[in-house]
């Protein structure tokens, strides 16, 4: 995207007409990170003063990686970023180096990055990571207030009765670390399902978090008698994918300073024709 100016405008003033849509927040993060170039050079003060028949360009968001985790957003308020499968979210008493978390806050090495939710380890797929406290104080009102969306894809075994609908149980966890589904001194866990593909003995489901507790969806499919593939943890006997067969998918949020909706989406990382060997 280029721009030539045409008056005397600042820096910030010209970005605020190249994208009337993006908030000033993510103007600043944009020069922060070198994406402004004034007549070709990396420009990052806002208030750099320019003359008329000055070009502008937007250089293409770079592909940031770190420890095989993808940046796909952020601005002064967040990051958004794709977690591969077989990497925590947070630090355990087993493990407190290699996690997302860990490696965000060593990547950020000048704030401090605020945990909003978590994806179980062998779950891959869309998370937002807070980089303010007002951030993370307004997101977790979005998430206790479930206007957060946040949408899986599952590769369950067998095919479900019904293709739509909700599953609502109470969760415990035992002293094993595993959740179960029981009476209503758990804790309420809603999902809301539908059948996207059935292909052979597996069944691909769209799965819509009204709540978030641990382990949710993989109890949920248990429960029914449809486990997910890979998850030996909740009654799987099948591995087609060599993977747990989890994947977030699509989150979409208010951004905890401008308002706007955002909606990320992720691809499902595994073939929608799954081999029948196990």
């Amino acid at each position: 995207m280029k721009f030539v100016t045409t008056e005397p405008i600042t820096l910030l003033e010209a970005l605020k007409k190249i994208a009337p849509d993006s908030s000033t927040t993510t103007l600043r993060q944009w020069l922060k990170v070198g994406r402004i170039l004034v007549n070709g050079k990396v420009e990052k003060k806002a208030s750099q003063p320019l003359e008329p028949g000055q070009t502008i360009t937007l250089a293409d968001k770079p592909n940031k990686k770190i420890k095989n985790i993808s940046i796909i957003y952020e601005d002064q308020d967040v990051v958004v970023i794709e977690k591969p499968v077989g990497m925590l979210s947070v630090a355990t008493d087993f493990d407190t180096e290699h996690n997302a978390h860990a490696y965000l806050k060593r990547h950020y090495d000048d704030q401090r990055v605020y945990v909003i939710h978590r994806l179980d380890q062998d779950t891959s797929g869309v998370m937002v990571f807070a980089l303010s406290k007002s951030a993370m104080d307004e997101l977790k009102v979005q998430f206790a207030d479930h206007t957060i969306t946040r949408c899986y894809t599952a590769l369950v075994e067998g095919k479900l009765e019904h293709k739509k609908g909700t599953w609502e149980t109470y969760l415990y966890e035992d002293a094993n670390y595993v959740v179960h589904v029981t009476d209503k001194n758990g804790e309420q866990a809603i999902s809301h399902y539908e059948v996207l593909d059935e292909k052979g003995e597996f069944s691909t489901l769209n799965v819509t978090l009204e709540t978030g507790k641990k382990n949710q969806i993989r109890v949920h499919c248990q429960h029914v008698g449809h486990p997910i593939v890979g998850d030996v943890k909740y009654g799987a006997t099948k591995n087609p994918l060599n993977r747990l067969g989890l994947h977030a998918r699509h989150l979409a949020f208010d951004h905890p300073s401008t308002g706007r909706r955002m909606t990320f989406e992720s691809p499902v990382p595994w073939k929608t024709k799954p081999s029948r060997n196990n």
